[in-house]
């Protein structure tokens, strides 16, 4: 009863309401050819102790990044998160919150909001931002989706180094629209602009470029832009890694018209793949064809500040046929580590923390290089690189894993012609001493 909670006679009270007589009944429909025969291949019950015993025993198998250092990003960075962030998400009155369905209701949800907002129009240069999408790549998707309706166009540019996963999920959100998807060349880690000029005509709504992208490059957006906008396309830069925009020049100076993020960098433990926690922003003149919901500062009746929901645009709130989104989630949980997190390192902290990573990534590549078992392409990046190896893939993983490193990405299991390349990552939970441990590891 504890784990299976519907007796027979539930069972049968269901069946009646459905208006079968049986669970053979049910699935009449399904070919029997197709259907399990006989009993499940399940092993036999365990009592309660014995359970946790083998789900501990299992447990032991993950690998603990308090040990385990990574050397891969791709995606999913791990960074140090101070205690102060743990302190302000372990209170039960933060993480106990459901998505607000009245959020005028919650002061303390819509400044969160919009303190949040507020962190992420600074660092991107833009003057609205929805602060919580699914993810990364569902806001990517999204801001695709909101270039088609500004545009009235349905020719979507791609840069080939844009991240594999927000490649799929884009083609996934857009595959009930008729939409032709172009994929642009890259070359040496970066976006071929030849490939770009070629693609972009008078029938494309975006050119859709990461930066830093998936192999690390900081693209030349500037130029980028340059060739969209000559043809009334509009620019959508993917931000995977925000910490770069604690160092580089901010997208709205970059002449970008949409930025579609991910803030897991941001006070966010990299946890089996998550939460993470998207965001869109984009200039006013583009804000009613955005997203999700945006929190707006205001005064009472009494003349106090106070905060109030300035837009919604998801189906939820308004009428189906005028809504811009069914995204429906509001990741409370994640913009009060958003806050607490930026808040806490502010503008020179943040500068300085992707200054480190900097550092740390372009002297890890010149450590390893100086092995003679790598090569490289020469390429700008923030804290991820690419470097081809002549050495067995397997035996570095082997002897990194050994050692207490996670692996770099084998980027020949996205990129087929890169079967040869790895994708370093170096955060600030590498120390100088790591780098050394790791070149050590490496040369022999």
């Amino acid at each position: 009863m504890r784990y299976i909670s519907n007796t027979q006679k539930q069972k049968n009270e269901m069946l009646k309401e459905i208006g079968v007589s049986s669970f053979d009944g049910l699935i009449q429909n399904i070919p029997e050819s197709i259907r399990v025969q006989g009993e499940l291949n399940l092993p036999s019950a365990l009592s309660e102790s014995e359970l946790f015993e083998k789900i501990h025993g299992i447990s032991k198998k993950n690998l603990d990044f308090v040990l385990v250092k990574p050397l891969i990003g791709a995606g999913a960075y791990k960074h140090y998160v101070p205690e102060v962030v743990r302190a302000v998400t372990a209170n039960p009155n933060f993480y106990t919150a459901y998505t607000p369905y009245q959020p005028e209701l919650s002061q303390g949800t819509l400044q969160n909001m919009f303190e949040v907002q507020t962190h992420l129009s600074r660092l991107t240069g833009m003057d609205v931002v929805v602060p919580s999408m699914y993810d990364g790549a569902s806001a990517l998707a999204e801001s695709v989706l909101m270039t088609m309706r500004l545009t009235h166009r349905n020719k979507i540019v791609i840069s080939s180094a844009l991240h594999p996963h927000y490649i799929e999920t884009v083609k996934t959100y857009t595959s009930p629209h008729k939409v032709t998807i172009i994929m642009a060349d890259s070359q040496k880690m970066l976006t071929d602009l030849d490939s770009i000029e070629s693609t972009v005509d008078d029938e494309t709504a975006a050119v859709i470029i990461q930066s830093p992208n998936f192999f690390g490059g900081i693209e030349d957006l500037k130029a980028i832009s340059s060739i969209a906008k000559k043809h009334g396309a509009l620019l959508v830069q993917a931000v995977v890694e925000s910490l770069s925009l604690g160092i580089l020049k901010t997208p709205n100076e970059l002449s970008v018209d949409i930025v579609a993020g991910e803030a897991q960098s941001f006070g966010m433990d990299v946890n089996f793949g998550g939460p993470y926690n998207g965001y869109i922003a984009t200039n006013k003149q583009f804000m009613r064809q955005l997203p999700g919901r945006v929190a707006g500062e205001t005064v009472d009746v009494d003349g106090k500040r106070a905060f109030v929901m300035t837009l919604r645009g998801r189906e939820q709130d308004i009428r189906r046929e005028k809504a811009t989104s069914n995204i429906c989630s509001n990741h409370s949980l994640n913009l009060f580590a958003i806050n607490a997190y930026l808040s806490l390192y502010g503008k020179n902290g943040l500068y300085e923390l992707a200054e480190l990573n900097t550092k740390l990534a372009h002297y890890l590549k010149e450590k390893l290089l100086e092995t003679g078992r790598f090569s490289a392409s020469e390429y700008p990046f923030f804290n991820e690189f690419v470097l081809k190896t002549d050495f067995d893939i397997g035996y570095i993983n082997e002897r990194l894993l050994k050692n207490g490193y996670l692996p770099p990405l084998d980027l020949g299991k996205y990129v087929p012609s890169l079967h040869s390349h790895l994708l370093f990552a170096a955060t600030e939970i590498l120390s100088i001493e790591d780098v050394h441990r790791i070149i050590e590891i490496l040369s022999r």
